[in-house]
């Protein structure tokens, strides 16, 4: 583009200097011929004084008419050239800048991100087809943000623009949020723009990280679990020789020797250290027990185990424990590991839920072809707006600290992927219901056997 700038400039500074030098020549020229013509008129024709001053005023204004004539008519072909070329020039530029704009566009429009451009009224100036994307069917251009990008009616809490705006920050914002609307989180820049008119704006970068949140918040459980692997078998290294040392000390005592009282010590002793060697073998039976591929899994074995971690949270000591299972239920074809995290998520929930005491009832029986598990607990209970977005990913009503808001949202997930559903009944101080069913693993044929039998 600025090469061809560059000729077209070159050739019209070219055509301006033909034309001038055409111009003189051309002026001279004229005055030149009538001068010739006015002499041969002159010599023939003036007799007398009169005649030859009037034919000098002839003379003098036909030449100055001629000369008039021809650089007016020179000029205005010039005139007509340089508008030609003035017109050539802005179309030339015009073509230009529409490329430009469409190819600036055009990159905007293919960018991965979302990006929206306010003004300091929080109205969209502009946006790409990403925003327009994400953020539902319809413009954004000329909307206010928050009603565009957020569905809601007031400025957003803590908004970076509005201290942008106001002058106190002018550097770049990083945040996560989620849409009400669809439950996708993204994560946020911001970027304070100034220009040199005195024109404020505000560019937000927006990218979709719900699945990578999803991931981040599955990859710490795994490593959770492996840390809580690795501990308990410390742990049981640790505690388990003293508790065995105990245990063979006391198999040495002679009760016959001690008194009654003395003796129903020593017994307590003994089954204390047998409850503690148990808990052990129980933790790191668990740890040790999980698996990364899809096997059969017992859901009331899976159940059992997440309780028995449970019952040492000194919250479950005011918790009235109800279980039901079935003996006939069926186990289900998934990966333990992800189902204990379900069961995990959900009992950890109703004890949250249950903020003193209460019930936990927790069932599982077959349904159909499914297998069941039903967790009720006796709590505070949600509201309907609660409701409705419990499962959408980063909501929490927990405080800040004490909840990632991804735990039903990933158990929703996993599910999902085992042909499973999660549901969730609650009403305010009526407590809550969770409902998960899981398709029971079918039945493998065996094949009869065929014996040759030879003569």
């Amino acid at each position: 583009m600025q090469t061809r700038a560059t000729i077209a400039n070159s050739d019209s500074a070219t055509s301006a200097r033909t034309d001038l030098l055409v111009l003189i020549f051309a002026a001279g020229a004229s005055v030149l011929v009538l001068f010739l013509a006015w002499e041969a008129v002159e010599l023939r024709f003036a007799t007398n004084d009169v005649i030859a001053h009037r034919l000098h005023y002839a003379r003098g204004i036909s030449s100055s008419l001629v000369t008039a004539f021809v650089i007016g008519v020179l000029t205005y072909r010039q005139y007509l050239r340089h508008q030609e070329v003035l017109e050539n020039e802005v179309s030339r530029r015009t073509q230009e800048l529409r490329e430009t704009r469409r190819l600036l566009q055009l990159i905007l429009d293919t960018a991965p991100a979302a990006l929206v451009l306010l003004d300091r009224n929080y109205q969209v100036v502009q946006a790409n087809r990403s925003a327009e994307r994400v953020h539902g069917a319809g413009a954004l251009k000329g909307r206010v943000c928050y009603e565009a990008l957020t569905g809601r009616e007031n400025i957003c809490e803590e908004c970076p623009a509005t201290d942008s705006f106001a002058g106190g920050d002018s550097g770049r914002v990083n945040g996560h949020r989620r849409d009400p609307r669809t439950g996708e989180v993204f994560e946020i820049e911001y970027h304070p723009l100034s220009f040199d008119d005195g024109n404020d704006y505000m560019l937000i970068v927006e990218r979709i990280v719900t699945e990578q949140k999803k991931l981040e918040a599955r990859l710490l459980h795994q490593e959770k679990m492996a840390a809580f692997g690795l501990l308990a078998t410390e742990v049981a290294h640790d505690m388990g020789n003293p508790l065995s040392s105990i245990d063979a000390q006391l198999q040495l005592v002679d009760k016959a020797m001690l008194t009654k009282d003395t003796a129903a010590v020593v017994d307590t002793v003994q089954a204390e250290v047998r409850r503690l060697h148990r808990i052990l073998r129980e933790i790191v039976d668990f740890a040790r027990r999980r698996r990364d591929e899809a096997t059969l899994v017992s859901v009331q074995a899976v159940v059992e185990d997440a309780l028995r971690l449970l019952r040492h949270d000194r919250r479950m000591r005011s918790v009235r424990l109800v279980e039901e299972f079935d003996a006939e239920t069926p186990p289900v074809f998934m990966v333990e590991d992800h189902l204990i995290q379900v069961v995990l998520n959900l009992l950890l929930n109703a004890v949250d839920a249950m903020e003193q005491s209460g019930n936990l009832r927790i069932e599982v029986r077959p349904a159909g072809k499914d297998v069941a598990l039903r967790i009720h607990d006796t709590g505070v209970g949600m509201e309907p707006s609660v409701l409705r977005q419990c499962l959408e990913p980063l909501f929490t009503t927990k405080e800040r600290g004490k909840g990632t808001g991804l735990g039903l949202s990933i158990s929703k997930d996993i599910l999902h992927a085992a042909g499973g559903k999660l549901e969730l009944f609650s009403a305010p101080a009526r407590g809550t219901t969770v409902v998960v069913t899981i398709p029971a693993a079918q039945p493998t044929r065996e094949e009869p056997t065929t014996i040759a039998l030879t003569a």
